[in-house]
This record gives structure tokens, C-alpha cells and sequence, in this order.
């Protein structure tokens, strides 16, 4: 097969992570793959198996500006069909995802990453008449890959205008992901006990809850949170630190290309999101070796958490609830099977899941 993945760039978030682990593996199965990329912004480390295209389009601009270009992206498809013509093209991003939508192609296919449940039901009726409306538009008679049920469960509730949905869950390279933890690390961590979050500094993380949470643990550990993003998000949780005054105990710290090591250090990596499309880092965690606890937001964490781990599932989001969480898997002596979980996200397990979909369309 000739598999495409229609991306904003290869900048290192998410969605681009998860496609070149996808694309790595569909290339050990005898598969080729393409990145075809709004514009050329790079961070990723591609390789020479996967051909990238650039089509130089502008990236983050409203949907009635971005479809504008799907003629461009038509007329590229269809000189490369006249090459080799592919079998599927992902479309894992919110702008190429607008693009295709008003694109009459079965092979173009949604791979959703985000759940807007959460917005959806804080909206007005007219707000979520217009939300429907444009999820219907997006979405009309193109197969769907949600990266979590509740994500799927939503969506089907909403609108049933696509061809078909399916849920499958995002790979992860645990052999990779166990080498990267096991890199050396700087002093400030090797001489600290901590916990620790992992991830964007954004207000749907809900990081206040983290801090305030923190504040009432009994446990002597440090709190680091790790990632970059909104610096008025920071700046406040920065004044919550000074005001609970703990200023020596939590620390703010920037992104780190490899933040396994820090997770595999870690007493226990924690997750307050108000939502998730998944919860990747909660998946790394458990392959490092590390205990999660995590709100039960909407949605992937109750995927991931089953079995002993379902015992850190947090029901109701309030600091104490959280705190003596903490504190029962900190102060306590419980031994987890991490493996029993993080095993049904083997990378090379995921894409077979996604070839044998692929090949159910043909």
C-alpha cells in the first residue's frame, strides 16, 4: 500500500509523533509512506524512507479560509496518482482536516486526536446547531479512526453522516520509550524526590488543581511540572506557587526533547486534564516503570487506567480527592503490573490494526 499522512508540519507535538511511529511501522511491514505537509517547518527527525511533500499552504486560519485551498491539494493528489496512486491519506490535523472535507475521496480519512465534549456541552443550542453542523460538513462520507471510544462515542452521538468509525489507540515504541529512560540525568533530578506532570502549559490541563492539590499531600516530594506553552498560563500558576508558598518544592521547568528519563525517575507522573483526546504521557509513564494517577476526564484516561490502575482513577476533580490519591500510591506499598496495560499499545500491534482497516475498505 501507498499510505499518506496529510499533516500541518513536523514541528514535535503530538500528531507528528504519532505518524512517523505509525509510518515506522508500516514501512517494516512493507508498506510506503508519505508526509505531505502544509508548509516545511521541521523538527522531526524523518529519515530516508518517507518522502515528504510540502504545498506550502497556510496553517492555523479558519475554516472558510482553509478549504479555500483544497484545490491545491487536489491537483497534487492527482498528479501523484498519475505516479503511483496512494491507497489511503490520514488526515490527523484540524487544518488538513478542513481541507479535505469538502473533497469527495473515501480514501482521504479523519483520524480524530481531540474530543470537544467538554466545549460542545457548555454551548448554547444555536452554538451547538453550528458545531453539528460543520462536524457533519467535516466528516460527510469519509471513514473516521477515533484514538479513543469516549472520542468515538461522542462523535456518534452527534452526527452519523460519516462512511465509518473506528476506534483505535495510539502506538507507542515501548523499546524505544524504555532506552530513552534510561539516559543519564541531570544532578537537580538524581538528588530530588518528585512527581510530576508532562505535557502543555494550557488552561484545559488544569494545572491550578495540580498545584493545589500538591499543596495538601503529605508526602515530602517536589513537584515538577514540565512543558512549555501559554506564558499568561505560566505567570499564573507561577502566582499560585508564591501565594500557597511553596515556591522551594514546585518548579516549573521547560520542555526536554527526551522527558522519559525524568518520567522514569519520577515517584509518580499525574494528570488533572479537564480533557484529553487520549493521554499519551499516562502510556510513557507506565512503560517507564512509573505509577499514574489521573483525573477521569472526558476522555482515555478510564481506556488506560483499568484493572489495578483503575483504583487511581479520580472520579470527582477536586484537590483532596486528588491528594489522597497521592498520598495512598506514594505512602502505600503497592506493586503494579505496568505491562499488562502498556503492552495493548505496542506500536507494530497498532498498525497491523490499521493496515487490516485499510484493507477491509479495498
Amino acid at each position: 500500500m501507498r499510505i499518506g499522512f496529510f499533516l500541518r508540519d513536523l514541528k514535535i507535538e503530538g500528531v507528528q509523533v504519532v505518524a512517523l511511529r505509525l509510518a515506522k511501522e508500516f514501512i517494516a511491514l512493507g508498506h510506503q509512506c508519505d508526509f505531505i505537509c502544509l508548509d516545511a517547518e521541521k523538527e522531526l527527525d524523518i529519515g530516508s524512507d518517507i518522502q515528504v511533500h510540502v504545498l506550502n499552504i497556510p496553517k492555523e486560519i479558519k475554516y472558510k479560509k482553509i478549504i479555500k485551498y483544497a484545490p491545491i491539494f487536489s491537483k497534487w493528489l492527482y498528479e501523484e496518482d498519475c505516479k503511483h496512486k496512494f491507497d489511503v491519506i490520514l488526515c490527523g490535523h484540524g487544518d488538513t482536516i478542513n481541507i479535505v472535507s469538502v473533497i469527495d475521496d473515501p480514501r482521504l480519512i479523519i483520524q480524530q486526536h481531540s474530543c470537544d465534549k467538554i466545549s460542545y456541552e457548555n454551548k448554547n443550542y444555536f452554538r451547538k446547531l453550528k458545531y453539528r453542523l460543520k462536524l457533519l460538513k467535516k466528516i460527510n462520507k469519509k471513514h473516521v479512526i477515533c484514538v479513543s471510544k469516549g472520542m468515538a462515542d461522542f462523535i456518534s452521538s452527534i452526527t452519523h453522516s460519516y462512511l465509518s468509525i473506528t476506534t483505535i489507540y495510539n502506538p507507542f515504541a515501548i523499546d524505544e520509550i524504555k532506552r530513552l529512560s534510561e539516559k543519564p540525568l541531570d544532578e537537580f533530578f538524581l538528588k530530588n524526590d518528585y512527581i510530576c506532570y508532562v505535557g502543555r502549559l494550557a488552561t484545559e490541563k488544569r494545572l491550578e488543581l495540580l498545584i493545589n492539590a500538591y499543596a495538601l499531600i503529605n508526602k515530602e516530594v517536589k513537584l515538577l511540572i514540565v512543558g512549555d506553552g501559554c506564558n499568561e498560563y505560566k505567570d499564573s500558576l507561577l502566582k499560585l506557587i508564591n501565594k500557597l508558598g511553596i515556591n522551594n518544592k514546585v518548579f516549573i521547568l521547560p520542555f526536554y526533547n527526551n522527558p522519559f528519563a525524568i518520567i522514569k525517575k519520577s515517584k509518580a507522573l499525574i494528570l488533572t486534564s479537564e480533557t484529553e483526546g487520549f493521554g499519551n504521557v499516562l502510556v510513557e509513564a507506565l512503560i517507564c516503570q512509573t505509577p499514574i494517577v489521573s483525573v477521569d476526564c472526558y476522555s482515555g484516561p478510564a481506556e488506560i487506567m483499568t484493572g489495578q490502575l483503575k483504583h487511581y482513577l479520580v472520579k470527582e476533580a477536586e484537590p483532596k480527592n486528588i491528594a489522597n490519591k497521592i498520598d495512598e500510591l506514594l505512602l502505600g506499598d503497592v506493586t503494579l503490573d505496568f505491562e499488562k496495560v502498556y503492552i495493548n499499545f505496542e506500536s507494530t500491534k497498532i498498525a497491523k490494526q490499521y493496515i487490516q482497516l485499510f484493507s477491509s475498505f479495498n
